[in-house]
């Protein structure tokens, strides 16, 4: 996969005709289609003539419950923009994976995953294919761990193999990721020999998961700031995994979002390719200063 150039231009036509003022149902899948199930998949990000030096980048979106708005946010508003800095800081050869991660336990579709892509077309296709599926429990978080173990395992991309360099992957919600990920499946939960395919004989905790996946891989985690994501064992729990690699964002704020997913993409192949990285502040304080290209503004507020 991943063929073809991201145009501004043709992404900034279609969205202005297609998406800006559609309904959800008319963009975005209204079941899980059979393309985007992770079972037994191996998603690539081949380097050739065309793209010869790809950067790798997986976004995971949280489709439970209020997180939904998210996706819708990109495909209306943002997500050009997003491509468009990205592209202005010199990265020839972004390849974008759009994942949709939901609840292990509950949901029907804990984990749909999309192509590497580099066309605008092509992202598109995959965000649209999304099931926003709105699920989600009375439990004490979501499957953010699937996207992780995804990219550990059911990807190849010849920048992480053949060059030494990483992908980046980039989580939205408002939840901790569940501790426990069975190998098999229980009466409580989908095991991830039942999601992926995979021959499992033993259960995975998120840590193990993580870090496996940081062999390859930047991992990131943008925590919402709605009542969910400002409760204390939200924020500990996600600065226990990924320390200073959190970044909170206040609820409503899509745009700032987008900023973020931008900031962080840039920062990671800067800091692996020798350049200036651009600065994203996380700090505990009411500051917002101002980086590089419409930088994101971002902090982290005392709870």
């Amino acid at each position: 996969m991943g063929g073809g150039f991201y145009s501004p231009d043709r992404a900034s036509i279609r969205r202005e005709r297609y998406y800006k003022n559609a309904d959800t149902g008319e963009i975005f899948s209204q079941s899980m289609k059979q393309v985007m199930s992770p079972y037994k998949q191996i998603r690539e990000c081949c380097e050739n003539a065309e793209h010869p030096e790809t950067f790798p980048i997986i976004l995971g979106l949280d489709v439970t419950g209020s997180m939904g708005e998210i996706p819708k946010h990109l495909i209306k508003h943002d997500f050009i923009e997003v491509m468009k800095k990205i592209l202005e800081e010199g990265i020839a050869c972004p390849q974008v994976c759009f994942v949709a991660y939901g609840d292990h336990e509950c949901d029907d579709a804990p984990l749909q995953i999309g192509q590497f892509e580099a066309s605008d077309e092509l992202m598109e296709k995959w965000l649209k294919a999304t099931w926003i599926e709105q699920g989600g429990g009375d439990n004490p978080g979501e499957s953010t761990s699937l996207v992780h173990y995804f990219a550990a395992r059911h990807t190849s991309c010849d920048a992480i193999t053949k060059r030494g360099k990483k992908g980046i992957i980039i989580t939205v919600g408002d939840e901790p990721t569940l501790k426990t990920y069975p190998a098999k499946s229980t009466r409580h939960a989908k095991g991830l020999s039942e999601i992926f395919g995979d021959s499992l004989q033993s259960n995975l905790t998120a840590t193990e998961i993580l870090e496996e996946a940081k062999k390859g891989w930047d991992v990131y985690h943008i925590n919402i700031l709605d009542y969910s994501g400002r409760r204390p064992d939200v924020q500990n729990s996600w600065k226990e995994l990924l320390g200073d690699h959190l970044i909170n964002v206040e609820s409503g704020d899509n745009t700032k979002v987008s900023n973020v997913i931008a900031a962080l993409a840039i920062k990671s192949y800067k800091e692996q390719n020798g350049s200036h990285s651009q600065q994203v502040n996380t700090s505990q304080s009411d500051a917002e200063p101002e980086t590089k290209h419409d930088e994101v503004k971002t902090h982290r507020r005392h709870l």
